[in-house]
């Protein structure tokens, strides 16, 4: 008797990415693991994405279609849940790509191990993905604390991204993305992930996520970026209340978010919302000794400890250590 195999939803938001989203669907197409249903859920696209939606729902009966008008991504990936009709959702977007063997690895781990979440690594690439030979891999098995904890503390590049996670559709019951808002995965995902019993974390690189200059991190800061200040206070607040065995790790992600904003801010000007400095600068010195803890990260020290000199030096070392790490990528 053939083994049953779960249907995986993957939910597909589609706004103007015309020029990626065949390769995107038919990185799906290509999976390993064949059991699955594709939810395009084309956002009031103006590029001819929603017409191409249409056209490779007419080669593969598995494809759904949805037109809607333009609500954002936490718009159109909450219309493809409503929609869904999996044991598993997985969230795509549609400038990205699944490597082959993804959602066979992803859905074996969950039903192996009766996990509720499958993470995988994310990688990043600008034009054809790299695969990298030898990569240590590795799976573990862990309880909601320590799989939350490893995702505060960026363990084995596993992060709050929604994106290189299989999820059983009950966790999604009660939950959605916030509309209208940036940085939705880090405004619900540690909620998501509270619903859980088991977790199965692997490391190694189960999606492929396209590095363009358009992306929100890589535009100039605006007002509206500053949101992300209010979402990493709410979440250490909420993780401190209903989780405090971890309240440390949620402020120390915190931290580091701050000082990712602060470098943005910085890039536009040293005198740019000053208001959202102050605020920045007061956290990181009432908790710039957890930098000290055992699993901080060393550069994270000391971009703490180069700002307390001084913002110039800070502005230094932190845009050193991107030119660095962007050539490694």
């Amino acid at each position: 008797m053939e083994e049953r195999k779960p249907l995986v939803s993957v939910i597909v938001p589609v706004y103007n990415v015309y020029p990626y989203l065949r390769d995107c669907v038919q990185s799906v197409q290509a999976q390993s693991y064949q059991n699955w249903e594709l939810l395009l859920v084309d956002d009031g696209s103006t590029d001819g994405s929603g017409e191409l939606c249409d056209e490779l729902a007419v080669e593969d009966d598995r494809i759904r279609v949805f037109h809607k008008p333009n609500g954002g991504l936490s718009d159109a990936r909450n219309h493809g849940m409503h929609h869904a009709r999996g044991e598993y959702f997985c969230f795509l977007d549609s400038d990205d790509l699944l490597p082959e063997n993804a959602l066979e690895k992803l859905v074996g781990l969950c039903e192996q191990h009766r996990a509720d979440v499958a993470m995988g690594q994310l990688l990043q690439f600008e034009t054809e993905p790299q695969r990298q030979t030898g990569t240590a891999g590795g799976t573990e098995i862990l309880t909601v604390q320590d799989a939350i904890r490893g995702m505060l503390l960026r363990k084995g590049k596993i992060g709050h991204t929604a994106c290189a996670k299989l999820f059983r559709r009950e966790l999604w019951a009660e939950l959605r993305f916030p509309k209208g808002m940036l940085y939705e995965d880090y405004a619900v995902i540690y909620k998501v992930m509270q619903g859980c019993r088991t977790v199965v974390a692997d490391y190694e690189p189960l999606y492929y996520y396209r590095m363009r200059g358009g992306s929100i991190m890589h535009e100039p800061i605006q007002e509206k970026n500053l949101v992300l200040l209010d979402i990493a206070q709410d979440v250490t607040q909420h993780l401190s209340r209903t989780m405090p065995e971890v309240r440390e790790e949620a402020e120390y992600l915190q931290l580091v978010t701050y000082l990712k904003t602060l470098k943005r801010i910085l890039n536009s000007g040293f005198d740019c919302y000053p208001e959202a400095q102050e605020q920045i600068l007061r956290f990181v010195r009432e908790h710039r000794n957890l930098t000290r803890r055992s699993w901080a990260k060393r550069a994270d020290r000391i971009k703490v400890e180069t700002l307390m000199k001084g913002r110039g030096l800070f502005y230094l070392i932190y845009t050193l250590a991107e030119m660095k790490n962007n050539h490694a990528v």
